[in-house]
């Protein structure tokens, strides 16, 4: 073999080597909360950690992530939208429902065992629900104060949706209107076990509620929210998602998406 071959076959093999190695890949370092400010930029992503509650419904640690406008700027007010995921919940932010324009995003997770005492499968406890997200949007709003919350929405899909009803009908301490203008409602909430006790005062307030109309849907349930809703004075739209079981369809979000921009985030 010629050197030139034997320098081409070594070569060769030290690539082979490399590819064999897995990827380095850059190690996140959770960062306290009191540091967060020091983060804060135009489309910075945040990551709440919150150590002193309790482990989220996955049996992870507490925390939430939070998106920041590209254009984000520390002198104007903006929207937070939370976003509450289904099944075990989640804290990764969605705002595939919301209209052009700048927006706070954040998700946030349901507490390990504040279970609906007749299905461990559900989120049930909303006392417990909402003091665990009273706790991070207080959090949250010392890192980033701007936050504007007549305009902020809170929305959210199955138990996220089941989770914004029972939580609406809790009474006494600060209440889920004091932080939110719109609550947007898909295929969760008015079962037996979220509409338990009377909805508070919802004058001044928007609600949009979406079920699908296929079999495996909420239609029974979630079909009863927005008579509901306006009983207590809140702006209500009602929505079934045709051809839809169990899900959030692409034509539903862009629906909200129109309906925000023209009523709910309307300049008054």
């Amino acid at each position: 073999m010629s050197l030139a071959s034997r320098f081409l076959a070594l070569a060769f093999c030290v690539a082979l080597h490399a590819a064999d190695k897995p990827e380095a890949k850059p190690v996140e370092k959770d960062i306290p909360r009191t540091e967060l400010h020091t983060l804060i930029v135009p489309g910075a992503a945040l990551k709440f950690n919150f150590p002193e509650l309790k482990v989220d419904r996955r049996g992870s640690l507490a925390a939430c992530n939070v998106k920041l406008p590209l254009n984000y700027n520390k002198a104007k007010p903006y929207p937070l939208v939370v976003w509450l995921a289904g099944g075990e919940g989640g804290n990764q932010p969605s705002g595939s429902f919301l209209p052009a324009g700048e927006f706070i995003l954040v998700g946030l997770p349901y507490p390990k065992g504040a279970n609906n005492p007749r299905q461990a499968s559900m989120v049930g406890d909303y006392g417990k629900v909402w003091a665990y997200h009273r706790f991070m949007l207080d959090e949250i709003a010392k890192v980033i104060p701007n936050i504007d919350k007549s305009h902020s929405i809170i929305a959210g899909f199955s138990n996220g949706g089941h989770s914004i009803d029972g939580m609406l009908r809790l009474s006494g301490g600060p209440k889920l209107t004091e932080y939110f203008g719109t609550f947007i409602f898909v295929e969760g909430g008015g079962t037996g076990y979220s509409s338990l006790g009377e909805l508070t005062d919802l004058t001044g307030k928007f609600a949009y509620a979406c079920w699908g109309g296929e079999k495996g849907s909420n239609k029974p349930d979630a079909s009863y929210l927005p008579a509901a809703l306006k009983a207590k004075g809140a702006k209500v739209v009602g929505s079934e998602m045709v051809g839809v079981g169990h899900g959030f369809s692409e034509s539903e979000h862009r629906k909200i998406a129109e309906w925000l921009a023209k009523v709910a985030l309307a300049k008054k």
